[in-house]
């Protein structure tokens, strides 16, 4: 694991609920949170975080901040062990957060929020045109936060973050709110401070934004990781592909010998008649289509006098690999899951 800017090892946190009785006021039950957490982040790496609502992700992003303290495990930060209980200023000064919905409003100006936050930490004032600079901001430094976009107010949340120069940077759903150009800017300027040298984590609902900028992505559920890896090798791994969609106005008389041209691919398929079209899907091999692929098929049905008026393959969400890695119904994905267990303390 050497040269890896932070590191876990089954780590552990747990809520710990009241439940007050007659007997014990001060009774205690043990309640949700992440469990035996093993991952690592590496210098110029972009990390997706995902899992359904209630998963953990936050919670992790919390513990890796040292905002929660974590009850068992190991934590290394630049390949030095952390003492779980109380993290040194030097390891904290290398972490930077991102939480989710900042709420910027009023008449103060990006330059004056960065330079209330330096005097609070007791820090030099003279970078702040370099913090802005570094996230977009320096054209719009001396606006007010009432005058913002809702793009430029995620620059803002994320120049907060980079204050003290941190080599880890920790960014819960950073893209809320975005259109797509300002998420596209919002993406470059990440992938511009993953090539400085930073490692970044980002916990995001938003799939297709994700597969745009992420080296890798885990997967949580139920306060663990299930999976890890770059997102075409999940995909592979559990036959995750685009099925491919052709519409006709008409019935395809010879369907079955169009499709034998493909009989060295073992591709199966559908004939559906609806109301007014007839819709064709040809399920997708194993290791997914390529480009020339689609192509190939496409041309086919048109030398075959079928030329259809649709032709589409849609794309994989987010809620398909959740329902596939964890098994779970596509329907209860995002929704706040129940985990059915708790453990009992006293103190």
């Amino acid at each position: 694991m050497e040269g890896s800017l932070l590191e876990l090892k089954d780590v552990g946190f747990n809520y710990r609920l009241y439940s007050p009785k007659i007997i014990n006021p001060f009774f205690k039950k043990e309640g949700l949170g992440i469990e035996k957490i093993s991952m690592r982040m590496d210098p110029g790496n972009i990390i997706g975080l995902v899992g359904p609502n209630g998963a953990g992700k936050t919670t992790l992003m919390k513990v890796l901040a040292g905002l929660l303290v974590p009850k068992n495990g190991i934590i290394k930060i630049s390949g030095k062990l952390i003492d779980n209980n109380e993290r040194p200023l030097w390891a904290k000064k290398l972490i930077g957060m991102m939480p989710e919905n900042i709420n910027w409003y009023g008449t103060s100006t990006p330059y004056q929020e960065i330079k209330k936050i330096l005097i609070i930490r007791n820090m030099n004032t003279r970078n702040i045109n370099f913090i802005l600079k570094q996230v977009g901001l320096n054209n719009k430094a001396n606006e007010t936060l009432n005058s913002l976009s809702q793009g430029m107010k995620q620059r803002l949340s994320l120049a907060c973050a980079l204050i003290g120069n941190p080599k880890i940077l920790l960014l819960d759903e950073p893209m809320n709110g975005l259109d797509p150009v300002a998420r596209t800017a919002f993406n470059q300027i990440l992938k511009n401070l993953a090539e400085s040298g930073r490692t970044i984590l980002i916990s995001s609902h938003q799939l297709a934004e994700l597969e745009r900028v992420v080296d890798s992505i885990i997967v949580m559920h139920e306060g663990k990781i299930i999976e890890e890896g770059k997102i075409i090798d999940i995909k592979n791994k559990y036959k995750i592909h685009e099925d491919l969609i052709l519409k006709f106005k008409n019935k395809v008389g010879n369907l079955r010998t169009i499709m034998s041209n493909f009989k060295n691919e073992s591709l199966n398929f559908e004939e559906l008649d609806f109301d007014g079209f007839v819709q064709v899907t040809i399920f997708s091999p194993n290791k997914g289509w390529s480009i020339d692929q689609k192509m190939l098929i496409l041309e086919h049905f048109i030398d075959n006098c079928y030329t259809p008026y649709d032709f589409s393959s849609p794309k994989i969400t987010l809620t398909d690999i959740l329902s596939a890695v964890t098994g779970l119904d596509a329907t209860k994905i995002g929704m706040n899951l129940q985990r059915g267990y708790y453990r009992v303390e006293e103190e």
